[in-house]
């Protein structure tokens, strides 16, 4: 008896279909969430009761996140941090309190500042297109081959090739502001836009927002 291989695209097929089975319905919730507004908790307007009552017959839970600094989209990291609160909102709920989970963004400081002027001296040294030099870029590309891992067995070179590679992870190829910004999948036109610090504010506060819609985070975005 001979037996067929299956097909490898009808395997992918299958799983695409389950996966995008369950995205729709994890939109369709969150749509009517979104509409429904059942995750804006108000004060109860019960004011015949005392404080204590109050707490009593309306128990209630309130949980808050550092305010992530909007200098760039939010990270894997934050996606961890927030699952926990998330988790933890979504438990009280079904034990019947009343649930706040606030958030905001962090949009002060210099480190947008120094961000949006580093774009701006490098629009004077560049241009708009951000046209580095091929020389410049040659230098660079020397940098980060000096900081490439060693293969020296002994000790002392096997602690310095740590040292050397977290410097490369660091330095990468983006020796500039823009190139990072490159590598986020902008366009240089969108990148000259950030010269002016006000526009990192309007550019990745909604992206943070939809990105913790699209987790489902249950929060009160009043």
């Amino acid at each position: 008896m001979t037996q067929t291989a299956a097909d490898p695209s009808a395997t992918d097929s299958a799983k695409k279909f389950k996966r995008d089975a369950l995205v729709a319905i994890e939109k369709q919730w969150q749509k009517e969430w979104e509409e429904r507004a059942v995750f804006e908790t108000d004060m109860p307007e019960d004011t015949d009761l005392s404080v204590e009552e109050l707490h009593k017959q309306y128990p209630k839970w309130m949980g808050t996140f550092p305010f992530p600094y909007m200098n760039g989209t939010l990270h894997l990291g934050h996606a961890f941090s927030v699952s926990k609160i998330e988790f933890a909102a979504g438990w009280e709920r079904l034990k019947g309190k009343r649930t706040l989970f606030p958030f905001g963004f962090h949009v002060t400081g210099m480190p947008i500042k120094a961000a949006a002027d580093k774009i701006a001296r490098e629009i004077e040294m560049f241009g708009p297109d951000f046209a580095v030099p091929e020389e410049e870029t040659s230098e660079l590309g020397d940098k980060v081959a000096e900081m490439s891992v060693d293969d020296s067995p002994d000790a002392a070179a096997q602690n310095f090739r740590g040292k050397k590679t977290k410097a490369v992870a660091k330095f990468g190829k983006h020796k500039y502001q823009f190139q990072v910004m490159q590598a986020q999948g902008m366009s240089n036109a969108e990148i000259a836009k950030f010269f002016d610090a006000k526009h990192w504010l309007e550019h990745y506060p909604p992206i943070a927002i939809s990105d913790l819609k699209a987790l489902g985070c249950k929060i009160d975005w009043r």
